[in-house]
């Protein structure tokens, strides 16, 4: 929100400026970039299928930590207290392994999605001075930070097929 107040405080000191100058002012939404390029859709396709593993083998270890706690409950009047105790205790391990588990998937969930989105940013930002430079823009601004802006000064399509040249590139297609 505060960038917000503060981009508008900009565009509202400076505005007058700025088309006084004819300076050109182009808008990007990195957003529709990421989901409608061909390189961001795959690491989006990465990073969900990446999740749905994980979320698998925990689903799966959930199972096994319920499964034992109902032995448990079930079990309790005709079992000794020296064998509830071996399945407490296994219950107990189960239960503390799930939990770093959890803790270690969501850690390299975190690190593979800062890696990812990270090198797609910075390649994102070249092509958008590319971009910018093809269209003797001087500003390209961020459109989620924006309130408004005209349809006519989006270039996300502009960078969005420029990032798909280079991936196919990267690819072997169309060279």
């Amino acid at each position: 929100m505060k960038k917000k107040i503060i981009l508008a405080l900009v565009i509202l000191t400076f505005g007058g400026f700025l088309f006084a100058q004819k300076i050109r002012v182009g808008v990007v939404d990195p957003d529709r970039v990421l989901s409608e390029s061909k390189e961001g859709r795959k690491i989006l396709s990465e990073l969900k299928s990446f999740h749905q593993r994980k979320q698998v083998e925990i689903n799966r270890r959930t199972k096994e930590v319920e499964d034992l706690n109902q032995k448990i409950q079930t079990q309790q009047g005709i079992l000794s207290q020296t064998a509830l105790q071996k399945m407490a205790d296994q219950l107990d391990k189960k239960q503390k392994d799930l939990k770093r588990y959890i803790a270690d998937a969501n850690d390299e969930m975190n690190r593979l999605k800062q890696e990812k989105l990270a090198s797609f940013q910075r390649e994102m930002v070249n092509v958008i001075g590319k971009v910018a430079k093809a269209k003797a823009l001087l500003v390209i601004l961020d459109k989620r930070q924006l309130i408004y802006s005209d349809p006519i000064v989006d270039v996300s399509t502009e960078v969005i097929g420029e990032l798909d040249k280079i991936f196919d590139k990267k690819l072997g297609i169309g060279k």
